[in-house]
C-alpha cells in the first residue's frame, strides 16, 4: 500500500483540492494510514514480537510516505493561500449537516479520529443503515480546543482563534471558548433541549435510564476522548490496542442511541493524528521559534514573532480569516517541535 501511494504522491500536482480528493477518494491514500493502524493493532496482540528487521522495513515505508505526503500537502496549501474552498469546512458541519437532520439527532465529537477511522466505522454499522462518509477541512491550528469549537453551532457565521487573558481559544460571536466547560455552556445556550454525554457514560447506561435521559432531547452530544487520551499518555503499546476498540464502541453507541429512538447520527472529529511506534528521533525534533509564545505543541507553535525554523512554515492568523494578531508555525513534514 505504501509503495502504490508513494507513486501517486510523487505524481501529484500543486493543487490543494486535488491532494484532498486523492486522500479521501474511494480507494484513496487514506488506505495507507488505515493499513498502518491495523498493522500496529495486530502486532500489539501477537504472543511473540515479529522479526525486528522486517517489521522495521514496513514501518519505515509508512513513515517515508507519510513525510512526503505532509510536505507535499503543506506546499500545496501555501500555494493555495491556505484555502481549499472545494471542500466543506469544519465550521459548517453543524449548520449544513446537523441542523437539517430530523430530530432527535445525535452529534458525536470524537477527539483525534482520522478520516480512515471514519471509513472503517461506516463499514461496522448495520447494513440496513443509510450511511455516508464525507470529508471536511479542519480549522487551524488543529488542536482540540480549536477543532471542537469549530463543530459548535454559530461557528459557520463567526469563528476566530484568539488570545485572551493569556489563554488561547476560539471565539464565536462574543463568546471566548478556551476549554470544555466554556464550550458546553455555549452549546447549551444555543441549542434548546440539548443532552450532553460522554461515550463511556452512554455505553454504561441501562436502556431504560438512557431513554429517560433522552426524553424530549433535540440534539444529543456524545463526546469521545479515548483516541486522543491514549495517544497523549505515552503508553504506546496500550494506545495501539485502544485505537481499534474505539471504532467498535462508536458503532455500539450509535446502535444503542437508535434503539432509544435517536435514529439519526452525525459523527465528526476535531482533528486527526499521526501515530508512530516510537518517539521522534532527535533529527526529527525542531527547536521552537521563540518570540512571544502563547502555546507550544509537538506539531504547532502559536504566538508572535520569533524565527521560523528550517523545515517549518509560518502563517498569520489573519491569513486564515481570523480577527487576531497571532501567528502559527507548523513543521512541514512529519517531525515535531521539542515539546511534550
Amino acid at each position: 500500500v505504501a509503495m502504490s501511494v508513494r507513486t501517486a504522491v510523487n505524481k501529484a500536482g500543486g493543487d490543494a483540492n486535488t491532494w484532498i480528493d486523492a486522500y479521501t477518494a474511494k480507494d484513496g491514500w487514506y488506505r495507507l494510514d488505515q493499513a498502518q493502524r491495523r498493522l500496529e493493532a495486530w502486532v500489539a496482540n501477537l504472543d511473540e514480537d515479529p522479526e525486528e528487521r522486517a517489521f522495521g522495513v514496513v514501518r519505515r515505508a509508512h513513515e517515508d510516505v507519510c513525510h512526503a505526503m505532509a510536505e507535499g500537502f503543506t506546499k500545496a496549501l501555501v500555494k493555495a493561500s491556505w484555502t481549499a474552498s472545494a471542500s466543506q469546512h469544519q465550521t459548517r458541519i453543524y449548520s449544513e449537516v446537523v441542523a437539517d437532520r430530523p430530530k432527535p439527532v445525535a452529534y458525536l465529537f470524537v477527539d483525534a479520529m482520522r478520516f480512515e477511522m471514519g471509513v472503517e466505522l461506516s463499514e461496522r454499522l448495520p447494513k440496513t443503515s443509510e450511511v455516508s462518509v464525507r470529508h471536511a477541512v479542519g480549522s487551524l491550528p488543529s488542536i482540540t480546543p480549536i477543532g471542537m469549537a469549530a463543530l459548535l453551532p454559530g461557528a459557520s457565521a463567526s469563528f476566530s482563534v484568539v488570545e485572551q487573558g493569556g489563554k488561547l481559544g476560539a471565539r464565536i460571536d462574543d463568546a471566548f471558548l478556551p476549554d470544555l466547560a466554556a464550550r458546553k455552556k455555549f452549546a447549551a445556550a444555543r441549542v434548546p433541549k440539548l443532552v450532553d454525554l460522554t461515550l463511556d457514560e452512554l455505553l454504561s447506561l441501562q436502556p431504560s435510564k438512557l431513554s429517560k435521559r433522552l426524553e424530549g432531547a433535540q440534539v444529543v452530544v456524545v463526546r469521545s476522548q479515548e483516541i486522543d487520551h491514549a495517544g497523549e499518555t505515552g503508553f504506546t503499546f496500550q494506545a495501539r490496542q485502544v485505537m481499534d476498540t474505539v471504532i467498535d464502541n462508536l458503532a455500539r453507541a450509535i446502535r444503542k442511541l437508535a434503539a432509544a429512538g435517536v435514529e439519526h447520527a452525525v459523527v465528526s472529529a476535531d482533528h486527526g493524528h499521526l501515530f508512530f511506534a516510537s518517539d521522534r528521533d532527535e533529527s526529527m525534533r525542531t527547536d521552537a521559534p521563540g518570540g512571544d509564545t502563547v502555546e507550544l505543541h509537538r506539531r504547532c507553535w502559536i504566538g508572535r514573532g520569533g524565527a521560523t525554523p528550517p523545515g517549518c512554515v509560518r502563517v498569520a492568523a489573519s491569513a486564515l480569516g481570523y480577527a487576531s494578531d497571532l501567528e502559527f508555525v507548523f513543521p512541514t513534514g512529519s517531525g515535531g517541535f521539542k515539546a511534550g
